[in-house]
C-alpha cells in the first residue's frame, strides 16, 4: 500500500501536494472499509425498501447467516427497517445500531448487535458501486471520529467529526502523532500494550482520557485496527473513536445520587433515633444551669456540655435537611429581597465574626421554592464565614443570561485546600463545620434543575457560581438596600 492510498478520504485536495492528488485515481477504496473492525452495511432505497449494495468484511464474519447483495432490509433486518419507518416504540434495544443517511437514497448502518435472519436468495452484483465518492462520503459523514496513521503513528487523515471533538484544524493535526491529545492520565504501560497489540496485526479496544485543544479533558472509546496490504503486511492503522464524556458524567452522577440517597435514608433514621434523647439531655442541662446551688467549676463544665449539645443539635438539623425529600413548591421569588432577609437573619453571626455582607443582587426574579432557597443562601454564607477567622467580606452578585440567573458568592477567606470532593457529605478541611453545608446546597440546587460550581479558590478569594431559572420575569423597579 503506497502513501498515495490515503488521499481518497479528503474532499479538500488543497491540503495535499501535487504528488498526492495524482494518486487518487489509483486508490482501492474497498480495502479501507474492509479493514474497519465494525460490521458496516450500505443500503440503497428502491420503492420504499432498502436493498443491500455493500457489506464489509466484518459484516461477512459477524452476521449469520451471511448477507447477500440485493436482499431487502425489511425482510432481513426488520428491526432496523422499523427504526426508520415506524414509531420509536418499535425500537428493540437488543438490536442496536447507528444509522446515517448519506443522502436521501443511501443508508449506512454501523451494526453492534444483529439478530439472525433468513436472507433472500436473490444476489445482485454491482461492480460500479465501489466508486470513490461513496466511500469519501462515508468517512466525511461518519458519526464517530476516524483517524488513519502510518506505521510510525503519524496522522495522515482525520475526518470532520475528529476535528469537531478535539477542536484542532487539519493543518494543526496532519503529520502529527496522536500523542498531541495525551492528558497524562494514561500510563506508558497501557500505551505499550496498545502498540504491541496493533503491531502484531491484532485489534485493540479500550478507553482514553484525552485533552482537547482548549485543554478540556474528555473520555473516548476507541477501536484501533491495522490496515494490511495484499501480502498481509501492516502498512497503516485506522482508529474509530467515540466521545463518551457525557455518558461517563451521567453514570458518575447516577452513582453519586444512589450513594447520597442511601446515605440520606440512613442519616434520617439515625437522626430521629438520637433527636429525642438529645432533646432530653438539653432540657436537663438547662435546668442544672439555672441552679444557683452548683459551684463555678461545675457551671463551666455545664457550659461546655451545653455548647456540645448545641453543636450536635445543629448537626442533626443538617442531616435531616440533607436527607429531606419534600416536594418543591415553585413560585417567582424576588432574589434581592430573599438575600436581604437572609442577611438580617445572619446579622448576629456576621457581627460576631466581624464580616461584612454585600448584597449586590440585581433586580430580577428566580423560579424556585422560597424556603429551600433561603436555606441555600444560609449554607453558602455560613460556608464562607467558616473560612474567616479575623473578619472579612462576602459579596453576592448576579446577572441574567438567556432566562438563567447567574449568582456569584465571593469571599476573601482562606480558600479551599482540597476542592475535588467539596460536594460530598461529611468532607471538610475546616476546623469548624459539619461537612454538610455544600452538599445540602447542591441538593437544593439539583432539585431546582440548576447548577453550582467552584469558579475560583485561592488565599483571599473563593467564588461559587450558581445558576437558577428565571422564566424571563424581571423586576421593573428595585431599591438598593
Amino acid at each position: 500500500m503506497s502513501k498515495d492510498f490515503l488521499n481518497f478520504i479528503s474532499l479538500d485536495l488543497d491540503y495535499y501536494n501535487q504528488e498526492f492528488q495524482e494518486g487518487i485515481s489509483k486508490i482501492n477504496h474497498k480495502k479501507i472499509l474492509n479493514n474497519i473492525p465494525l460490521p458496516i452495511t450500505l443500503w440503497e432505497l428502491q420503492e420504499e425498501d432498502f436493498i443491500l449494495i455493500y457489506s464489509n468484511k466484518a459484516s461477512f464474519e459477524t452476521i449469520k447467516p451471511k448477507l447477500s447483495t440485493g436482499v431487502h432490509l425489511s425482510k432481513t433486518l426488520p428491526i432496523e427497517y422499523k427504526k426508520i419507518f415506524s414509531p420509536i416504540s418499535l425500537y428493540d434495544s437488543n438490536n442496536s445500531s447507528t444509522q446515517v443517511m448519506l443522502d436521501k437514497n443511501l443508508l449506512l448502518i454501523i451494526h453492534s448487535n444483529v439478530e439472525k435472519f433468513q436472507p433472500e436468495q436473490k444476489r445482485i452484483e454491482d461492480q460500479n458501486f465501489y466508486k470513490k465518492t461513496l466511500f469519501k462520503t462515508f468517512f466525511e459523514q461518519s458519526p464517530v471520529s476516524i483517524i488513519i496513521t502510518d506505521i510510525q503513528g503519524n496522522i495522515k487523515y482525520v475526518n470532520p467529526k475528529f476535528l469537531e471533538v478535539t477542536g484542532y484544524t487539519k493543518e494543526e493535526i496532519l503529520d502529527k502523532n496522536p500523542r498531541i491529545l495525551k492528558s497524562g492520565n494514561t500510563t506508558s504501560e497501557e500505551y505499550k500494550i496498545l502498540w504491541d497489540t496493533i503491531l502484531s496485526g491484532e485489534i485493540w479496544k479500550g478507553e482514553f482520557i484525552n485533552k482537547r485543544k482548549n485543554g478540556e479533558i474528555y473520555y473516548e472509546f476507541a477501536v484501533i485496527s491495522p490496515i494490511k496490504d495484499d501480502n498481509d503486511v501492516v502498512k497503516n492503522f485506522i482508529a474509530l473513536k467515540e466521545d463518551i464524556t457525557k455518558l461517563k458524567e451521567t453514570n458518575e452522577e447516577l452513582r453519586r445520587s444512589e450513594r447520597l440517597a442511601a446515605l440520606g435514608r440512613m442519616a434520617a433514621y439515625v437522626s430521629h433515633e438520637i433527636k429525642t434523647p438529645l432533646t432530653s439531655i438539653k432540657i436537663n442541662l438547662d435546668i442544672l444551669g439555672n441552679d444557683n446551688a452548683i459551684d463555678s467549676n461545675s457551671k463551666k463544665l455545664l457550659h461546655i456540655m451545653q455548647k456540645e449539645v448545641k453543636r450536635l443539635t445543629n448537626l442533626l438539623k443538617n442531616i435531616l435537611m440533607f436527607s429531606n425529600q419534600s416536594k418543591i413548591n415553585f413560585s417567582d421569588i424576588d432574589l434581592k429581597k430573599l438575600v436581604e432577609h437572609v442577611k438580617e437573619f445572619l446579622d448576629p453571626l456576621l457581627n460576631e465574626k466581624n464580616v461584612t455582607l454585600f448584597n449586590n443582587i440585581n433586580g430580577h426574579y428566580v423560579y424556585g421554592d422560597a424556603q429551600q432557597l433561603r436555606s441555600l443562601f444560609i449554607h453558602l454564607i455560613e460556608n464562607s464565614l467558616e473560612s474567616m477567622e479575623e473578619g472579612g467580606k462576602i459579596e453576592l452578585s448576579s446577572e441574567l443570561r438567556e432566562n438563567q440567573c447567574y449568582i456569584y458568592v465571593k469571599d476573601n477567606g482562606c480558600g479551599i485546600i482540597c476542592p475535588e470532593n467539596i460536594f460530598e457529605p461529611f468532607i471538610t478541611t475546616k476546623s469548624t463545620g459539619t461537612g454538610l453545608g455544600l452538599p445540602i446546597a447542591k441538593n437544593i440546587i439539583d432539585k431546582h434543575n440548576g447548577t453550582i460550581k467552584l469558579v475560583s479558590t485561592k488565599e483571599g478569594e473563593t467564588i461559587f457560581e450558581i445558576t437558577l431559572s428565571t422564566r424571563g420575569k424581571k423586576i421593573e423597579q428595585t431599591t438598593n438596600n
